[in-house]
């Protein structure tokens, strides 16, 4: 398999909603911080345990905004009841996310989502995923497909044949087993035992 090539990771300060407050702050190392110089590190994957919900299910009845019409999250894509489901595991950061209904992946995707997709804010302790940054979602057929939604660091997969990449507005079916870069961060892509 070839070498991946990452990005570096943005600075703090390189998005809108980088604003990080005091509490949410975990010390590096706990021998380490004090009350008065704190060394933190601002990181989802350790805000976990402060409350922070890492996945959204739509209500019943919720249409989405506009932005979902003519993407694999649109309602006329999306097939209501998944035959299959499968999982995307990022062994670094622990994530295991369950694919069974449209998802929604992001740093802080949107909740304004149609009835039968979820969202999922992806661990990302190197800031390489984009807010909306791609969507995994079923056909009518119960093909998987991903699509990107214009990511600055890009969406890939990575199969026997080599890494290709999921063009903005091009969904590409997924087949599974496989791997998925979504910025830097990697997973397995797994159909899960019925």
């Amino acid at each position: 398999m070839q070498k991946l090539p990452y990005p570096p990771a943005p600075e703090m300060g390189w998005y809108a909603d980088d604003a990080v407050e005091t509490g949410m702050l975990v010390p590096e190392h706990p021998d380490m911080a004090t009350s008065e110089h704190p060394t933190a590190i601002p990181d989802d994957s350790f805000n976990a345990h402060l409350g922070d919900d890492l996945e959204y299910t739509a209500e019943e009845g919720a249409e989405g905004g506009s932005e979902w019409d003519g993407t694999v999250l649109s309602t006329a894509f999306m097939k209501k009841e998944p035959r299959k489901s499968y999982r995307l595991v990022n062994e670094i950061t622990g994530q295991n996310i369950l694919v069974d209904m449209g998802v929604l992946m992001g740093r802080k995707p949107s909740q304004d989502i149609p009835q039968g997709a979820k969202s999922v804010r992806l661990v990302d302790p190197t800031r390489t995923v984009s807010r909306n940054h791609a969507a995994i979602s079923f056909d009518q057929d119960g093909s998987v497909w991903i699509e990107d939604y214009g990511s600055l660091n890009g969406t890939y997969v990575i199969g026997d044949d080599g890494e290709r990449q999921v063009v903005k507005g091009t969904p590409t079916v997924l087949t599974a087993p496989c791997k998925v870069r979504i910025g830097d961060q990697i997973f397995d892509f797994e159909a899960t035992e019925a």
